[in-house]
């Protein structure tokens, strides 16, 4: 790029009014060497800085805005070769961040509403134990064991990533049928400090196809149903076993009221 040969510099304190970041940011932007001013006066030591070193500002700030480290934002911007692995980690970020605000929608909407969508998972390493249920309650006390046992073998939790479940039958509910026994395993999520721990089982990273329902108990057998019909109506494949999220639920917090419980099911499927 050919810059005009008469375009205008401007001091320090000019600079920083107009980017709206102190002398001090600037000086660390340059040390991490997404900023170079435009000329720096060898006697004083002055910096005088152009309107191209104004982009270099905003590409720090945007992605410092990401919560990106100095490092981090220095990799991505020069497009170093981890660059990639940082953008994988922001990426997951953002599934995980709008599982969340789905989630906070909807409990702040209609109880009675089911939404569907295609959701991104990450892989999650979980320590598994598995029960044979016949009802809800059951499962409360039995994922409330769960947890308890994970946190007494010594396994570091992985708190941001709720717990969930998986069946043999993948939560298809029969109706008009009596209820019967199901085979449950309660997953717990951990930060692994042993992959090859017989007790753990890693779930890889999966696009899934997800229902999310907020209410007291009688939304899980809607919340199944309408998933299932959904699928179906959908054609949709599914790519491995469904998983059942107790997103909020007694052993997230017992001052919560059960109508206001929140869950999703998931089935994870072939990329679109």
């Amino acid at each position: 790029m050919d810059f005009p040969r008469d375009r205008e510099l401007f001091t320090i304190n000019e600079f920083s009014n107009a980017c709206g970041v102190s002398r001090t940011t600037l000086i660390r932007i340059e040390e991490c060497g997404v900023l170079t001013p435009c000329f720096v006066n060898p006697e004083t030591g002055y910096r005088y800085y152009d309107a191209y070193n104004a982009s270099q500002v905003g590409q720090y700030l945007l992605l410092q805005s990401l919560g990106l480290s100095r490092k981090e934002i220095s990799d991505c911007y020069y497009q170093k070769e981890n660059s990639r692995i940082i953008l994988k980690e922001q990426c997951e970020k953002l599934s995980r961040m709008q599982r969340i605000l789905e989630e906070l929608d909807l409990r702040n909407g209609e109880a009675s509403r089911i939404r569907f969508s295609y959701t991104d998972f990450s892989e999650i390493t979980c320590y598994c134990v598995s029960s044979d249920l016949s009802s809800v309650e059951e499962g409360e006390n039995f994922f409330y064991k769960a947890h308890e046992q994970c946190i007494r073998e010594g396994f570091r939790l992985h708190g941001t990533e709720p717990l969930f479940a998986t069946s043999t039958d993948d939560w298809r509910m029969h109706k008009g049928q009596p209820a019967k026994t199901h085979s449950i395993t309660a997953c717990i999520p951990v930060i692994p400090s042993d992959h090859r721990d017989p007790r753990l089982r890693v779930f890889p990273a999966v696009r899934a196809f997800s229902a999310i329902g907020y209410g007291d108990y009688s939304m899980v057998d809607k919340l199944t149903e309408a998933f299932w019909k959904e699928i179906e109506a959908q054609g949709i494949q599914p790519a491995g076993p469904a998983r059942f999220i107790g997103l909020v639920a007694p052993y997230t917090g017992v001052h919560i009221a059960r109508e206001k419980y929140c869950y999703r099911i998931m089935v994870p499927v072939h990329a679109l």
